[in-house]
């Protein structure tokens, strides 16, 4: 038998019912037998009192499906039962809230951000997309948060539905990083995954306009440059670009032309300090086009011929001279970059070289890749020039 309390009650109001006098505790929002003990018809001070009034919701409704519950006409408290999901949901003055009842399985990614993002420094915006399913059929709710939370290197635009747009700062002062963690509830469980989002700003790897008695560069501007070469020189054929960034520093060389089919040039790594270096020059490293060989002692390695359209890549460590060369993502040189590498030059600033391996004249033109431009992901641990 239901029991109906009068609506609105004050503070201390008391009413009867079924023999039994109850008292209104505003502060605990219940009716409480008075006395205690006393009862009538079953009824007694240890049953559980429901509480009706005009602040509580209905009763029950049955609905076939969620897509059916109402979104309006509603009352804070209202309950409804969805058939298909086999489940109470609960109007909160705003929305339905499904009632969480038995076991409960945690969500989980579906589609989990990845642990590191690189920013474009042009600007270029880089969308972080994830999703995430629960078991028990829960709306999910995305967010996010960063750390530091005053971080410069990019705005973010919650889409809310996953989604996260990071358009990056293209001022230089805003390099740096910061941790992004992606968020997912049920309003019960939460997961997240932390991603490390990194900006940074390229710099031109420049080779000035030079000569020598065997050949010469011409600069031509955005990371490229001619080389002309009339024959080989073993002590003093080499010319230089500027002094390289500093660091573990990854970047690539692309090859434009060799001219009539010429494959003599050589590219390679010196440090800043010498005075000058030819194909036996001890602590200059450079890859000869014709066999894909490392000189000086021609070490044998299985890049093969260097041809147009032939990606070069070089990485190095000002720290500790270390230098690792490959070729189109193959197999690295001795080694991979996250390993000590038995090619060793001068630690301090180095710059790039080249030089000719053969005496035939050739003319051939070359690209630096730094920054947004590479071909290949940059080897962990290293950053693009």
């Amino acid at each position: 038998m239901a029991i109906n309390f009068p609506n609105s009650p004050s503070d201390g109001q008391t009413t009867t019912i079924l023999g039994v006098t109850y008292t209104y505790d505003s502060d605990l929002v219940t009716w409480t037998a008075n006395p205690p003990g006393a009862s009538s018809s079953g009824l007694d001070s240890a049953a559980t009192i429901s509480l009706i009034n005009e602040n509580a919701g209905s009763g029950v409704t049955s609905y076939d499906s969620a897509g059916l519950l109402p979104s309006s006409s509603n009352t804070a408290g209202d309950l409804a039962f969805v058939k298909d999901k086999k489940a109470m949901y609960v109007w909160d003055s705003s929305e339905w809230d499904r009632l969480y009842n038995g076991p409960e399985t945690s969500l989980a990614w579906t589609t989990e951000a990845l642990s590191s993002y690189s920013l474009n420094s042009t600007g270029v915006s880089t969308t972080i997309t994830t999703a995430a399913s629960d078991p028990e059929g829960f709306p999910i709710t995305y967010s996010y948060d960063v750390t530091p939370t005053n971080q410069t290197q990019a705005t973010i635009v919650d889409s809310g539905n996953g989604n996260f747009v990071l358009t990056p700062s293209t001022n230089d002062s805003d390099a740096g990083s910061f941790t992004f963690r992606s968020k997912a509830t049920d309003g019960l469980y939460s997961i997240s995954k932390s991603s490390s989002i990194s900006l940074a700003f390229f710099t031109e790897i420049v080779y000035p306009n030079q000569s020598n008695s065997t050949a010469s560069i011409t600069n031509g501007g955005d990371n490229s440059w001619t080389y002309s070469s009339s024959d080989y020189h073993a002590t003093s054929g080499a010319l230089f670009s500027n002094d390289l960034n500093q660091g573990k520093i990854y970047f690539e060389v692309r090859v434009d032309n060799v001219g009539t089919a010429n494959h003599s040039f050589m590219i390679g790594l010196i440090s800043s300090s010498a005075g000058a270096a030819g194909y036996t020059t001890v602590g200059a490293y450079s890859l000869f086009a014709n066999n894909g060989n490392i000189y000086p002692g021609n070490i044998t390695t299985s890049f093969g011929q260097i041809s147009v359209n032939d990606v070069m890549q070089i990485a190095y460590d000002t720290s500790t001279g270390e230098v690792w060369f490959n070729k189109n993502n193959g197999s690295w040189y001795p080694n991979a970059p996250t390993s000590s590498s038995s090619l060793t030059i001068a630690t301090g600033t180095i710059k790039l070289l080249m030089m000719s391996g053969g005496s035939a004249a050739a003319d051939y033109n070359f690209t630096a890749l730094t920054g947004n431009n590479l071909v290949y992901s940059i080897p962990n641990g290293f950053t693009f020039h």
